[in-house]
């Protein structure tokens, strides 16, 4: 697991170094994740299962770092702040406001309002370096975006227009905005901070909050566990929170918090590409069509002879 985070490992391969492959297995995950909710959302409730990945994710690392945990105490001290924002959006506020989203439109809109994060991230870095994004960042990024769009809607964008937008496009809207602000608090970890320890400790301020959403929520934790449920709960945990947040921060951490944005965008492209073969849904020619453009949009934008973004 350290070798896949860690970019001072000395063994494994460079591919299992590579950020871009980190951030297409995230983006691969989280994918993942929305045909598994799908395929279980009549049994388990979406805002106690957000408590109970992170709940797991803890138990899953705490035998893997508690030592380097501990060693790390006093720069986990000094940077609470920054941990305890971490916790807060990216961990605890932003998988509940997904689920309240669409709990008030469809997915179709809600996955195209994902689709801006990579647009608010690029903005935001922006901000914050005070520079503007180059002309290749922009091109890539409205590639992709178009792209990302063609494939959600399989090329009925008008319909999706003349449905128009409620109160859920807002919140989702909201969410997006909550991720940016996580993804670009990730370039503040400072270098004595590991990807690995950084993620385990903004677990801990999370898990109160997520409790009290639960609570608030009114979310039943009785549940029926089921191979399948179990399955489901086992893939979340582990590949959809451990794995793909690690692979996220290394990402950023890599490469910016601009040209990481950009894989948010092959997340429709995965998810049609495992509901087609898991769910037996069909894939269109727009479909395709949209793939080609989000891999023209990141080909473009992955330009290595440039420095690591803002």
């Amino acid at each position: 697991m350290a070798m896949a985070v860690s970019a001072r490992s000395s063994t494994g391969g460079s591919l299992l170094r590579s950020p871009a492959l980190a951030l297409a297995l995230a983006a691969l995950f989280w994918s993942g994740n929305f045909v598994v909710a799908r395929a279980v959302r009549d049994d388990v409730d979406p805002v106690f299962i957000t408590l109970v990945r992170w709940f797991l994710a803890l138990l899953i690392f705490m035998p893997f770092v508690w030592r380097e945990l501990w060693r790390s105490l006093p720069a986990i001290r000094r940077e609470w702040r920054l941990i305890a924002a971490l916790g807060f959006t990216g961990l605890a506020l932003f998988h509940p406001l997904v689920f309240l989203a669409v709990k008030y439109t469809t997915a179709t809109n809600a996955l195209i309002t994902l689709s801006l994060a990579p647009v608010a991230i690029m903005l935001g870095a922006s901000l914050i370096a005070r520079a503007a994004p180059s002309l290749r960042q922009i091109g890539g990024t409205a590639i992709s975006l178009l792209g990302a769009v063609v494939l959600i809607t399989q090329g009925d964008v008008a319909g999706i227009i003349a449905a128009g937008f409620n109160i859920g496009d807002l919140v989702m809207l909201v969410a997006v905005v909550v991720w940016a602000v996580y993804s670009l608090l990730l370039r503040r970890r400072p270098a004595d901070l590991s990807s690995t320890v950084t993620l385990v400790a903004s677990i801990v301020p999370a898990l109160p909050i997520l409790l009290l959403f639960t609570y608030v929520a009114g979310s039943t934790m009785a549940m029926t566990i089921s191979p399948a449920i179990g399955v489901a709960i086992a893939y979340i945990a582990i590949f959809s929170t451990v794995l793909s947040f690690l692979f996220w921060s290394y990402g950023v951490a890599q490469m910016g918090p601009s040209r990481a944005g950009q894989y948010i965008h092959l997340m429709p492209v995965f998810g049609a590409v495992l509901a087609f073969i898991f769910l037996g849904e069909p894939l269109s020619l727009a479909q395709v069509a949209g793939a080609a453009l989000v891999f023209a949009g990141l080909v473009l934008i992955e330009d290595r002879r440039s420095p690591k973004a803002a």
